[in-house]
């Protein structure tokens, strides 16, 4: 059973030092240690950072005899100013200068370590800072115990979990105990670091380091549309001002009562924003979206465990007929070139008795701000197709075979139209 540990003799903590310092790379193979000015360097950064994990509550052991430790913290915790700045004090004059220089011009090259990269996509995960076991205990199945510390907290919170290890040697062995390296930065030969990653299975799938990785290549790659050019920004842009926040969330308390254990269809997702607030009310939620890098956005973050985010033309679903009970289709109608043909597709997916939730902005030139953001929309690439008002807008849907349910217009900085419609075509049988 682990334990915290809250303090330890120094005597201790320098044995855990060099437990970690006594290690042999592989041939041809420096690791992290080509900095350091030898073993002695290697110990005393590894004990100071033994200190600062004892300050900051992180370190573990396998039990209270002390076998072996584990330094990890949780997911959006970051260590006291005071503890980085005590770690960086064992630096200086510990490292070598000329390797230091030389291992800076290789850092603009070698790519993102794998917890940059869940940063960046907003992917809570625990860190492993360090691990070692102590000389008499090695080879006795210890380093399997210790990192089951760190994995069992990863079950328990359903996140991944994360560490870097210089050597190809431990890379193996961290392998064997049910790690995969997903990234490897190169620095210069012989000097590589991998990122290993622990993933329990009940993990979100978004969060799977396949996914992961094709998001990010996604959203570094070049950007094929305006929809792509906009995804980092949709959600901001859309419920970021106040009036618009205001709109959105009574929006979401209405269409959660509608989708109650339904299984629900969106297209034009975006990335993913109403998506996200509705789908625990469902069945099961599918969002669709043409750009893959609104999906790419869509997926950072807490995503509902019956929430898919799928790839789709909304004029040509790969759905069959009569799959949904609620298709919801928000702030799209107006700018997809041909509406009509994306209506005809909704209703043969949707069920008899089915529900369309269409909620539109629709355009009031009274209004100076909404015209000034119409504009904005348009010059960043965003051409209305339709520039429907309030009663134009359910006129065009009931002329495309629709009746209208429900409607309520949103006081938001462009007005918001929310519409709940039935299909008046009867199904063929």
């Amino acid at each position: 059973m682990a334990v915290k540990v809250n303090s330890l003799r120094e005597d201790e903590i320098r044995d855990i030092g060099d437990a970690f310092a006594d290690f042999e790379y592989a041939e041809s193979e420096f690791g992290m240690s080509y900095l350091g000015k030898g073993r002695q360097a290697i110990s005393d950064y590894i004990s100071a950072y033994v200190r600062m994990s004892i300050k900051e509550r992180v370190l573990y052991s396998t039990s209270d005899e002390h076998e072996a430790f584990i330094a990890f913290k949780n997911p959006g915790v970051n260590m006291s100013p005071g503890s980085a700045a005590g770690l960086l004090k064992t630096v200086p004059g510990r490292v070598d200068t000329g390797h230091l220089f030389e291992m800076a011009k290789g850092i603009g090259g070698a790519g993102k370590s794998y917890g940059s990269i869940l940063s960046k996509l907003k992917i809570p995960y625990i860190y492993v800072g360090f691990f070692a076991v102590r000389k008499e205990y090695q080879g006795k199945g210890f380093m399997r115990k210790v990192l089951e510390v760190a994995f069992e907290e990863g079950r328990r919170q359903a996140v991944p979990v994360v560490l870097d290890t210089d050597a190809i040697l431990k890379k193996d062995k961290y392998e064997h105990l049910g790690m995969k390296c997903v990234v490897t930065q190169h620095f210069k030969d012989g000097v590589e670091l991998y990122g290993m990653v622990y993933e329990p299975d009940n993990i979100p799938k978004e969060w799977k380091s396949e996914v992961v990785l094709e998001d990010m290549r996604i959203l570094k790659a070049k950007n094929e549309n305006v929809w792509d050019r906009f995804a980092s920004v949709y959600n901001g842009f859309v419920t970021g001002t106040p009036g618009n926040k205001k709109a959105y969330n009574a929006m979401y308390k209405r269409i959660r009562s509608v989708v109650k254990d339904k299984e629900v269809l969106e297209l034009a997702t975006g990335p993913g924003v109403i998506a996200k607030q509705v789908a625990e009310e469902t069945k099961k939620m599918i969002a669709t979206d043409y750009s893959e890098k609104m999906l790419a956005v869509a997926r950072r973050g807490i995503v509902p465990s019956n929430l898919y985010f799928e790839r789709a033309d909304a004029s040509k679903l790969p759905y069959d007929d009569e799959s949904f009970d609620v298709i919801i289709i928000a702030n799209a109608l107006h700018i997809i070139p041909q509406p009509e043909k994306v209506l005809s597709e909704i209703k043969r997916v949707l069920r008899k008795g089915g529900l369309l939730i269409a909620p539109n902005f629709i355009h009031d030139n009274s209004k100076k701000t909404s015209e000034f953001f119409s504009k904005v929309l348009s010059r960043a690439g965003i051409v209305f197709e339709a520039r429907w008002d309030a009663d134009t807008y359910k006129a065009f849907l009931e002329k495309e075979g629709f009746k209208m349910k429900a409607s309520k217009q949103f006081s938001s900085t462009i007005p918001l139209m929310y519409v709940e419609c039935i299909s008046k075509t009867e199904k063929k049988r």
